[in-house]
């Protein structure tokens, strides 16, 4: 356990970049057609208008205008403004990278079955790989913190559930496919701990 502890970035950095590669490997051979399609009508099962309605308020939380709105709630909340821009770069450089991979692969989005209307193409999801970078930037700034510690738990575990809901949501709505999701947050995670690993030492001095 405190060898997990001292080497997470590491074990989520590797556990992220191998996911990502084998996701990559499979969808180049055009063998994740099986794996999409359970996956979805596992999800699906439930679709009724209340379900629905709800995917559709869950997926808005990492959606551009929530990322909008998220920043100027940080700004509010963080006195100490290099933490906000820490959390805008976080932001910009993930979607920035999850546009730049978008476009390398140009892999289409599900058609027939999306129930909400949605641009762009569909590998990584952005939402997916966006909601990870935002909330588990939080969680780390959380878990940095000097509140109690049942806040910092309870905390992390509503994060760490919103953000495994907002890739269900898409899936549930039609406008990716699983192994989308699942490169999203991959993808998301390489560059989380990439980024924490890098300006660590700034998030540690303002907690100070």
């Amino acid at each position: 356990m405190e060898l997990i502890k001292q080497h997470w970035k590491k074990i989520c950095f590797a556990m992220g970049l191998m996911i990502f590669l084998v996701i990559v490997k499979f969808l180049l051979d055009d063998n994740l057609v099986y794996f999409d399609n359970s996956i979805y009508k596992i999800i699906t099962l439930i679709k009724n208008p209340l379900i629905t309605n709800t995917m559709k308020f869950i997926s808005f939380f990492a959606s551009p205008l929530f990322c909008i709105i998220s920043v100027i709630i940080i700004f509010i909340i963080f006195k100490n403004k290099d933490i906000s821009k820490l959390y805008i770069l976080n932001l910009v450089l993930a979607f920035i990278l999850n546009t730049i991979i978008k476009l390398i692969f140009a892999r289409e989005r599900p058609i027939d079955i999306n129930l909400i209307e949605e641009m762009g193409y569909s590998f990584p999801s952005a939402h997916a790989m966006i909601s990870l970078c935002i909330y588990g930037f939080l969680s780390y700034l959380l878990v940095k913190s000097k509140l109690p510690k049942n806040y910092k738990i309870i905390g992390s575990i509503f994060m760490v559930i919103l953000t495994i809901l907002i890739g269900i949501s898409r899936i549930y709505l039609g406008v990716h496919y699983a192994s989308d999701v699942l490169g999203g947050y991959a993808c998301g995670m390489v560059f989380l701990v990439t980024y924490i690993k890098i300006n660590r030492n700034k998030i540690i001095n303002y907690f100070k």
